[in-house]
């Protein structure tokens, strides 16, 4: 019977849609060639970018000066986030997302340093 549930579960679907822990990705933005020189501009323009998946399906993307919320599911490997203005195919294996286009490769983060509870 324990075999026929599961071949049921497995057959319907049904997997993990969002992350078991909060995960945190960064990049240095663009205009930078390294975090050293962007601390010594010293003139509190942030270094990085950064993407936020929260294990309650919650997403949070800071590009520029303001913060974007949404939400987002996995498909597989890809983290699909929809925030207001646009949506974001993350790909968690190769960390990159064709969506978000820069020179700086992304890189997770830990411990995180971004807040799911806001």
């Amino acid at each position: 019977m324990r075999a026929l549930v599961l071949g049921l579960i497995l057959a319907s679907g049904c997997t993990e849609t969002v992350l078991d822990e909060n995960t945190t990705y960064r990049r240095l933005q663009d205009q930078f060639d390294s975090k050293e020189q962007c601390l010594a501009e010293g003139d509190f323009t942030p270094c990085f970018q950064t993407l936020l998946l929260c294990s309650d399906g919650r997403a949070r993307m800071d590009l520029e000066s303001s913060p974007q919320r949404g939400t987002y599911q996995l498909h597989g490997n890809i983290a699909v986030a929809a925030f207001i203005q646009r949506t974001i195919d993350f790909d968690l294996d190769t960390a990159r997302a064709e969506d978000l286009p820069g020179r700086h490769p992304w890189e997770r983060v830990e411990p995180i340093f971004a807040s799911c509870d806001d």
